[in-house]
């Protein structure tokens, strides 16, 4: 696995079911400002396409386009063999041909893009307007989407499918490979731009602070997408999400009766938030990460019992027993 320099060669390394029904923010449809479409400029696909016998050349033919990848000095023979030994290696030539099998065409995935930062313009109208790029990263999913100011950069072939069968060889886990998937990448991208832009740096202390952190990561990917499913918003199975909604009132209870809404073991807590096959503790067809289901179910009843709260407002909350007060959460 080739580091994030070499994978990004240059400067890039500076930067180093819901439906519209669930939407807590309807009225966002209403005064929508469309935005330009969204275009993704795809290095990896004009990287690959270049002629290796004339590799200096194709390389400044793109330049200008893909500066955020390739601004250095491509008089540089040094330069030039790292790029060449890249667009060579048999391996991220099996994958830019799988990329382009899935990947033929964006104009899905771009309207899906324009329709997202539409909303997020509309709640953050002061944002400045994104690039967005893709490119092949050799599988590099510790940090498939990266935000940096104005650029997004998108590692577009952790985005392949379950079934592809190089993810298999990372030793992820299934739970892992399985939000690997197309489905997902809309996803990751607005999350990304949640951590870059949106949220404060506040200091959980509580697990009942992290699960209204959780439950307001999720209120926002509520609010700029609306039509995608709550499984692909939390990254559950279908099945796994219908056991939590099955069982959330047994959940709250558990954690109610045993105090721990307020416990500081970060033990207890991990346990409660990090991911994994299922939630320690709980039955084994439970989903992981059960307190931020419970908290995203928290912050949608705080919404909802206060329709007047806007997005902003309630993002830059961080007093949790308030939110968890005015949700009046009755599971």
């Amino acid at each position: 696995m080739r580091n994030i320099f070499y994978i990004c060669c240059f400067s890039f390394v500076l930067f180093s079911a819901c439906s519209s029904d669930k939407n807590p923010f309807p009225q966002a449809d209403v005064h929508l400002e469309k935005i330009d479409e969204v275009e993704v400029h795809r290095y990896g696909k004009a990287l690959f396409q270049i002629d290796t016998l004339n590799m200096q050349e194709g390389l400044k033919s793109i330049q200008d386009e893909f500066r955020v990848f390739l601004d250095a000095d491509l008089d540089d023979t040094l330069n030039i063999n790292q790029l060449y030994d890249y667009v060579t290696d048999s391996q991220l030539i099996s994958i830019y041909h799988k990329v382009m099998e899935v990947y033929d065409d964006l104009g899905d995935f771009e309207l899906q893009l324009s329709d997202a930062f539409a909303r997020h313009q509309h709640f953050y109208p002061e944002e400045t307007a994104t690039e967005f790029y893709s490119y092949i990263s050799d599988l590099y999913f510790e940090s498939p989407v990266i935000k940096r100011e104005s650029v997004v950069v998108i590692a577009i072939d952790v985005y392949l499918g379950a079934g592809y069968s190089l993810y298999l060889h990372l030793g992820l886990p299934l739970y892992k490979i399985r939000c690997m998937a197309p489905e997902n990448m809309i996803v990751d991208v607005m999350k990304a731009v949640y951590f870059e832009d949106v949220i404060a740096d506040n200091k959980s202390k509580t697990l009942l602070d992290r699960m209204i952190e959780g439950g307001k990561l999720l209120a926002y990917l509520d609010a700029v997408l609306p039509e995608v499913d709550d499984s692909l918003k939390i990254c559950y199975s279908g099945n796994k999400l219908k056991w939590a909604e099955a069982n959330e009132r047994n959940v709250w209870a558990f954690l109610v009766e045993k105090e721990l809404l307020f416990t500081t073991d970060y033990q207890i807590q991990t346990k409660m938030i990090q991911d994994g096959p299922f939630t320690t503790g709980f039955s084994n067809n439970s989903p992981s990460r059960l307190g931020v289901y419970i908290g995203w179910q928290i912050v949608r009843a705080y919404l909802k019992n206060n329709p007047d709260i806007a997005l902003q407002e309630l993002l830059s909350e961080t007093d949790s027993q308030k939110i968890l007060n005015g949700a009046r959460y009755r599971p």
